[in-house]
């Protein structure tokens, strides 16, 4: 302990411990000792009677915050037992100014620390606010609420530490404002990247879980951040876009589809009569009218549109209800089914491409003058 305490002058210096005796540092670090042992105890104490009280409620908010504020609880009774500590050690006036201050800055720490734990729990409101936007981006915008928080909190923390050791913020504020000019001509970047996110938030763009289609990608969002948004590609790749390009292009979003287009055309013989065309016709029409997982609200549509080189062309032109790319494959799988069926109870056939090739045979009087001018 003697070596420890000579240490301790040669830190602090001579004149700031000549009074510092055995019996003072005993108490002070038995005091220090007993708070880092019933510190826990005494937190949990608090932090059990918290839980009881939230147990009885229907939310789930209180459970988090009490969750969120024990760490920092902690760290309180520790500051509580150095405080404790110091104060049987009898030091000179600018050496407890110094150890105040760095109490102080402690308390600060825990403060804004405590804060910074709140935010997410806390996030909920904002989340009720941002159903302005649509309850699709309501995550989206909670995440960017809370990142965008927990930066200012960090900022706001680390400024008011430096004012309690006599730092000038306006000063330093100043300073950085002469360096942020170059800052900002190097950053322009992020912070149009920024602003490109405020964009897609505000304008509804896209949401996480929408599939995209851009002029360099296509895939389907799994986040939107700050700086970029994050797309799985269909061959199952993360891409990372910077927001501004994202705004900067168009975007196709399929997720947002009332309904989605079928467009084929049925290709029959030319050996269907009229009578058959007609039916057929109808009766595609009819299935397309009464189908239950076809848009008959949108524009549909069943003609003869052309004479082809090989057949006589059918075009369909609707709308299926089911959106989702698998569901809507087996719609369209299952029509071309029916399809089939309606033109055989016609007896008629789908057409193929074919060459048709007339031989025009020649007599012997045209082959001998073909050998005389040879």
């Amino acid at each position: 302990m003697e070596s420890f305490i000579e240490n301790l002058r040669i830190i602090i210096g001579e004149s700031s411990l000549n009074t510092l005796s055995l019996q003072n540092v005993g108490y002070a670090v038995g005091i220090l000792f007993l708070f880092l042992i019933f510190r826990k105890f005494f937190s949990s104490c608090i932090i059990n009677v918290l839980k009881k009280i939230t147990e009885k409620t229907k939310t789930e908010v209180d459970d988090k915050i009490v969750q969120s504020i024990e760490e920092p609880l902690r760290f309180f009774f520790l500051i509580i037992g150095l405080f404790a500590a110091i104060t049987y050690l009898p030091l000179e006036q600018e050496t407890n100014q110094f150890l105040d201050s760095a109490i102080k800055t402690l308390i600060t720490v825990n403060i804004f620390w405590l804060i910074y734990k709140l935010i997410e729990p806390l996030s909920f409101g904002f989340k009720r606010l941002s159903k302005a936007f649509g309850s699709s981006l309501a995550d989206d915008l909670e995440h960017f609420f809370v990142r965008s928080t927990k930066i200012i909190i960090f900022f706001l923390g680390t400024m008011t530490i430096l004012q309690q050791w006599g730092i000038n913020i306006i000063a330093f504020v100043g300073g950085l404002g002469l360096a942020g000019a170059a800052v900002a001509l190097a950053a322009k970047d992020t912070v149009s990247n920024l602003f490109g996110g405020l964009t897609i938030f505000a304008d509804k763009t896209f949401k996480k879980g929408d599939r995209i289609e851009t002029d360099f990608c296509e895939g389907f969002v799994e986040s939107v951040g700050l700086r970029a948004t994050k797309i799985r590609s269909l061959s199952r790749a993360i891409i990372t876009i910077p927001n501004a390009k994202l705004t900067d292009t168009a975007v196709i979003n399929w997720s947002q589809m009332t309904s989605r287009r079928v467009k084929m055309v049925l290709g029959l013989e030319y050996r269907t009569t009229s009578m058959q065309l007609r039916k057929i016709v109808k009766k595609l029409r009819t299935y397309l009218s009464g189908h239950k997982k076809i848009n008959n609200k949108e524009l549909q549509g069943v003609h003869l549109v052309n004479f082809g080189d090989s057949s006589i062309d059918i075009d369909l032109h609707y709308f299926t209800e089911p959106t989702d790319y698998l569901e809507w494959r087996n719609v369209v799988h299952q029509n071309m089914l029916d399809f089939k069926s309606i033109v055989e109870s016609e007896n008629a056939s789908f057409a193929f491409p074919s060459v048709s090739m007339y031989v025009e045979k020649m007599n012997e009087e045209n082959i001998k003058l073909g050998r005389k001018k040879s």
